[in-house]
């Protein structure tokens, strides 16, 4: 049974805890329900930017006072940027939990945004950005994000480019964060070792003072119109390409069906792509697909890496394979393999404080209420073969089709390619 409990204070913040007394650890988590989908055009980038500068001092504390007391309690300290989110937490040690509300909290509301650490961090940030582009496998999933998505904000990347952030002052990084870290868009989840009413009374205590605000806005869904790209990058020795869809969105019921679907088509070992095009052909190393999932919109993306020379043959295999999903039931005993796939990599995935912590806030974010763990195998019980048929005929359109491609050639090895599914 899961303790689960769900405070609002005055302000508005959402204080949301789960008790799991068979840990020693606690993670304190806040949440910021905006990313980088909520920036301007002329701002790409600049949430992943504040959540770097977070960390370089506050109104009490240096840069290095943060690092030496979270290293003084055995502690971790970080934070991540995703497209309609930014996280913040801390784990550490139950009997330290209260530092670690405190140094978490100071992060968070204190920021000084020093000068000489805007310039430092931004050259930080122009390496990690350098970093994706050395990283073929990220960058053509990133390439095609840009390509289903284009022109919409989800399909910018999260870290911006070189010349976004480039353009970023420090009067942008100040108005941005007083206008979007308020309570109306903020949230504190806390899993692990705790006491409900403690970790309220922390909340209370700490962020009370946090000014209302208005909820960030999510803006227009995103509108998909498949194509083909393909980008030269030399001194590749290998193909890497993404063939993606549209998937429904994570408040949509569908989403259960999707993830099943994935996994039949490429979820782990006993995949259709990994037995198929890996183990009896060959033809590649790495090939999986992965479902992507925002409060309106998804995407199911196939990633494959290969001889340039095997290109062509991989995204055709690809394509029969999802013609088989849109022309055949999947059978009974390969659908049972999939959801207990997913069920086990959830009950799996859930057994730190951390991955607890992070559920609370994420089912907050995108369903406004808590799903136990036995909800949610119900309903992925209850997805069927029908589903998943209904569901690939529906998303496994020509018109969403994109394929992206990143490799020495230029894109001619994939020239004869047709997408037909």
């Amino acid at each position: 049974m899961m303790d689960v409990q769900r405070k609002q204070l005055d302000n508005g913040l959402l204080v949301l805890t789960e008790a799991m007394p068979h840990v020693r650890s606690v993670t304190i988590g806040v949440w910021v329900k905006g990313g980088s989908r909520q920036e301007s055009d002329g701002a790409t980038g600049i949430s992943h930017f504040i959540e770097h500068l977070l960390f370089k001092g506050t109104r009490s504390r240096s840069a290095a006072d943060i690092a030496k007391e979270i290293d003084a309690v055995g502690g971790h300290l970080n934070a991540f940027t995703d497209k309609e989110y930014v996280g913040f937490y801390a784990k550490v040690l139950d009997r330290h939990l209260d530092l670690g509300f405190d140094l978490l909290a100071d992060i968070v509301l204190n920021p000084t945004f020093p000068p000489a650490e805007v310039e430092r961090e931004r050259n930080v940030i122009f390496e990690e950005i350098a970093m994706v582009e050395d990283t073929p496998s990220e960058l053509v999933q990133e390439m095609f994000l840009g390509q289903i998505w284009r022109g919409h904000p989800l399909g910018r990347p999260i870290a911006g480019t070189r010349a976004s952030v480039a353009r970023i002052t420090r009067a942008d990084v100040r108005s941005f964060f007083q206008r979007n870290y308020t309570a109306a868009s903020t949230l504190v989840a806390v899993a692990g070792n705790l006491r409900h009413r403690r970790v309220q009374d922390l909340a209370r205590r700490h962020f009370s003072k946090l000014a209302r605000g208005v909820p960030i806005e999510t803006g227009p869904r995103p509108s998909v119109r498949g194509s083909t790209h393909a980008r030269r990058k030399p001194n590749l020795e290998q193909t890497h390409l993404c063939l993606g869809t549209v998937s429904p969105g994570a408040g949509e019921e569908d989403r259960f069906a999707v993830h099943v679907l994935s996994t039949v088509l490429g979820g782990g070992m006993s995949s259709r792509l990994f037995q198929n095009i890996r183990e009896k052909r060959g033809l590649v190393y790495s090939i999986y697909s992965i479902v992507n999932l925002y409060l309106d919109a998804g995407t199911l993306v196939v990633y494959g890496a290969m001889s340039p020379a095997n290109a062509a043959r991989v995204v055709e295999l690809v394509c029969k394979e999802l013609r088989a999903l849109k022309d055949r039931l999947v059978p009974a005993d390969e659908l049972e393999r999939a959801k207990e796939n997913m069920k086990g990599s959830l009950l799996l995935g859930l057994e730190s404080s951390s991955s607890r912590m992070s559920q609370l806030a994420q089912q907050e974010i995108y369903y406004g209420k808590f799903y136990t763990l036995k909800e949610i195998m119900a309903r992925v019980d209850r997805v069927t073969s029908r589903d998943v048929r209904r569901l690939a005929n529906e998303i496994f359109d020509p018109a969403f089709l994109t394929l992206t491609a990143l490799g020495s050639r230029n894109g001619r090895d994939l020239a004869s390619v047709e997408l037909r599914v």
